[in-house]
């Protein structure tokens, strides 16, 4: 008898969707981690002080840790200046586009 050939099988490569961008940027991140950094200063400044009636404990404290959450939150929802900028590129250049399309044909 003869032995039969067996295929190699090869990988089977996943169907891609269209491309999600990222939520957040390097931007955002960076953001995010300046408001992190207040947060952790103004709790790090007020156990350091160790007293309850201090300058840093009742008034500088409690400040930077309010900044810091402001930030974090601003990080989340503040979109990059340049994806904008990209964003408003990508929609003009189709609207030249069909522009130019549409002059050239005549009836």
């Amino acid at each position: 008898m003869s032995k039969k050939k067996r295929r190699q099988r090869t990988p089977r490569r996943r169907k891609r969707g269209p491309s999600v961008p990222m939520l957040l940027t390097p931007y955002n991140y960076k953001l995010l981690f300046m408001g992190a950094l207040l947060v952790v200063l103004g709790f790090g400044g007020m156990y350091i002080e160790g007293q309850q009636y201090g300058i840093y404990s009742l008034f500088i404290g409690p400040v930077l840790i309010m900044a810091g959450f402001v930030v974090v939150a601003v990080s989340v929802f503040k979109t990059d200046p340049a994806v904008l900028e990209k964003e408003k590129e990508a929609q003009a250049a189709p609207e030249s586009e069909s522009a130019t399309t549409d002059t050239t044909s005549t009836a």
